[in-house]
């Protein structure tokens, strides 16, 4: 069989991409066959098989599409903050708009379900270089904003990091399940609990706080 124009080609990942996305994200890596992802994305098997060697392969691929996700939507406006209070703002403001993308809103917690059926090295080594990383750029975040005296932190930078990677990843599991402005209630809770609880200064706890809210898209309007 002859290569497809390069215009059809990009079309079918799109939708085997998009597909497998979906999919993994509702039922998991065991839960998803190629076959399932075929039907799903209107390809054959032979077509799924021409982009990618095996599940294992195309699931990976998703798990980037997921990480990428979180970095476009939180970790780019951390970056690009300045000031160190301002960077843990994007974090929540962040969650926000994340809630908001509809590629999550169908939800994706299948991936943390741990796959029994194979081994996933390639996935899970870009789902821990995730973790790792963003943890580490919140973490110098949290001890710049101390450092700043924005923040009284009077427990190790490290955990708190780990805190707060592991709180976005409890708001988004659910999401099926929880309504949107549930969740993002949750956030504005969660901005409020963490500004009141360390921000240097009664005062600074009230900016930060307000500041955290009013980014957060409104739960009214959605």
């Amino acid at each position: 069989m002859g290569r497809r124009p390069a215009s059809e080609q990009g079309d079918t990942l799109a939708e085997i991409r998009d597909a497998a996305f979906a999919l993994f994200g509702r039922y998991g890596y065991d839960g998803v066959s190629m076959l399932n992802v075929a039907r799903a994305a209107g390809v054959t098997k032979a077509a799924l098989y021409w982009h990618y060697d095996g599940k294992p392969a195309l699931y990976a691929d998703c798990m980037r599409q997921l990480t990428a996700l979180f970095r476009e939507h939180v970790f780019s406006h951390l970056l690009a903050e300045r000031d160190p209070l301002a960077r843990l703002l994007a974090v929540f403001t962040g969650m926000g708009t994340l809630l908001e993308d509809g590629r999550v809103r169908e939800g994706v917690a299948g991936y943390w379900l741990q796959p029994a059926t194979a081994d996933v090295p390639e996935a899970r080594a870009v789902q821990l270089e995730f973790e790792e990383s963003s943890a580490a750029l919140i973490a110098r975040s949290l001890s710049q904003a101390g450092e700043a005296g924005q923040l009284d932190l009077r427990l190790p930078v490290q955990d708190m990091a780990d805190a707060f990677i592991a709180t976005m990843e409890a708001i988004i599991l659910p999401l099926r399940r929880n309504t949107p402005e549930r969740s993002r209630r949750l956030i504005q809770v969660l901005a409020h609990t963490f500004f009141r609880a360390h921000a240097d200064g009664s005062q600074l706890a009230e900016i930060a706080t307000e500041a955290a809210v009013a980014g957060l898209p409104d739960p009214a309007s959605a």
